[in-house]
């Protein structure tokens, strides 16, 4: 099978199950932030981003270093999964207990204490994990059934479960819960065709693993400060009803890059694959941000231009105050894509460490601007330094990748983006010229301006020389 028609099957793989899972993604996150209102919906997202500190220390960076060994060498999948396996559980119980005594050390409600420990839960879901194997071995429908099946349990129990501000303990714990229930699912799978991972105890293996896997594990923990640390910020330096809105803005945010996760995580293995001959990697490099910021421009410029529908539809007029946040958050977004580019393929290529100093250095500035940005300006200011965090990362990881490779893809950004452009002005042109009289309901306005600007902007693409027509319809035809 071609390199091109394996990539296209496993993005098919992942983006319809993506929908699915965006689609209950939102009915449950909707379902949640309604019925538990801003203020408890806050604690919902403090808890969401203090448990993801704990969960990068339970992985390590070991998931995108088995993914690139795998990748390289399926023969050694068996022991890899095995020895990820138990140093991941051993971390977890470990982890777990040092999270449990310094919630008890917060100064903060019980209530909130309550909602943190509930998520201990999640903490041995992510351990069990065992994504980085089908992805290694490009069998992303195994991923795909994993992530739609935690999202459907998690919208089932949310809607049963979930009925007012009383209930957001258990909130916490479905959403827990369920990534340890599909996650064991995932194992019982793998189990029946490979059999059952065995602890492997080789403290000789495991110190190679982690040597190689740590600077991956810097550079993860350092992305983890810019995509919870503004929420957690917000949570110790400002009112809970602003950690809310901007809790259920940053819940559009993680949806919105969904797409640019299904196009990375169906290009590393291949990229892995690639490293050391240079004409493949700038070959599939090529692809891969063409499709990478194709689907990034388009995505970036619906959320700006749709912001106010987004929160009114999904969240209700009581998250309407953070329309402004929502807009720099979309804004980052855009960057946040052509970061994925130029930056992850780095640890497949064996430079994690030009990689973790970057992040480094970007986390380190985030911190710095929310620490002098929130006290101002509140949840806009911790949205605008994420913004200008992203902006010097991308910077950094610019300079890493034209040495790697030679390119850095300007033209396609700059021809995805003013397709994008045009996409967003036809339905501003369309809206401004219809009449008053007519309904402005926040469904109407997402479905008929959204619509409006991927027919155009799938008119666009071709035309801009993005996409080739012929070779798409190739890719379709070989799968079909």
């Amino acid at each position: 099978m071609s390199a091109g028609r394996l990539i296209f099957l496993n993005i098919r793989a992942l983006a319809i199950a993506k929908v699915l899972t965006m689609a209950f993604g939102l009915v449950a996150t909707a379902w949640t932030a309604r019925h538990l209102g801003p203020e408890h919906y806050g604690f919902i997202g403090f808890g969401t981003a203090f448990i993801a500190y704990a969960a990068l220390f339970v992985n390590l960076g070991l998931s995108t270093y088995a993914v690139r060994e795998i990748a390289r060498d399926r023969s050694q999948a068996k022991r890899i999964v095995d020895h990820v396996l138990t140093i991941r559980v051993l971390l977890a119980v470990l982890v777990g207990g040092l999270y449990a005594l310094i919630v008890y050390a917060l100064d903060k409600p019980f209530l909130v204490k309550a909602v943190l420990w509930v998520q201990i839960v999640q903490l041995f879901g992510q351990a069990l994990i065992i994504d980085f194997y089908y992805q290694g071995t490009e069998r992303m429908g195994v991923i795909a059934g994993r992530e739609a099946g935690n999202a459907i349990v998690t919208m089932i129990a949310t809607l049963a479960l979930v009925r007012g501000p009383d209930d957001v303990v258990i909130a916490a714990g479905i959403t827990a819960l369920s990534v340890l229930f599909n996650a064991l699912l995932v194992v019982v799978r793998y189990t029946r065709e490979f059999g059952a991972p065995h602890p492997r105890f080789d403290l000789g293996a495991w110190r190679v693993m982690l040597t190689a896997a740590a600077p991956m594990a810097v550079s993860v923990f350092a992305w983890a400060i810019f995509s919870h640390l503004d929420t957690v910020m917000l949570g110790f330096m400002a009112d809970k009803t602003q950690v809310g809105w901007y809790a259920a803005s940053f819940k559009v945010l993680m949806l919105a890059s969904t797409a640019g996760h299904i196009v990375m995580n169906s290009f590393l293995p291949q990229l892995a694959s690639a490293y050391g001959d240079h004409e493949r990697m700038r070959l599939r490099m090529h692809d891969y941000a063409t499709t990478m910021l194709v689907v990034g421009a388009l995505a970036s410029a619906a959320g700006l231009t749709l912001a106010p529908e987004i929160l009114m539809l999904f969240f209700g007029e009581a998250y309407a105050p953070a329309v402004n946040a929502l807009r720099l958050l979309m804004a980052a977004l855009g960057v946040i894509y052509l970061n994925m580019v130029l930056g992850n393929p780095l640890l497949v290529w064996h430079r994690q460490t030009g990689y973790m100093a970057v992040i480094l250095t970007g986390g380190a500035i985030n911190a710095g601007l929310n620490l002098w940005a929130i006290p101002r300006w509140g949840m806009e200011g911790s949205a605008a330094a994420t913004l200008a965090s992203e902006l010097v990362c991308t910077a950094g990881m610019a300079w890493l990748h034209r040495r790697a490779v030679g390119q850095l893809y300007l033209g396609i950004a700059a021809r995805a983006a003013a397709c994008a452009l045009l996409a967003v002005a036809s339905w501003v042109l369309i809206e401004h010229l219809l009449p008053q009289a007519v309904p402005r309901h926040p469904l109407a306005v997402l479905a008929v301006g959204g619509t409006c600007m991927a027919m155009v902007y799938a008119a666009a693409v071709p035309l801009a020389g993005l996409v080739a027509v012929s070779r798409l319809r190739r890719l379709v035809g070989a799968s079909a």
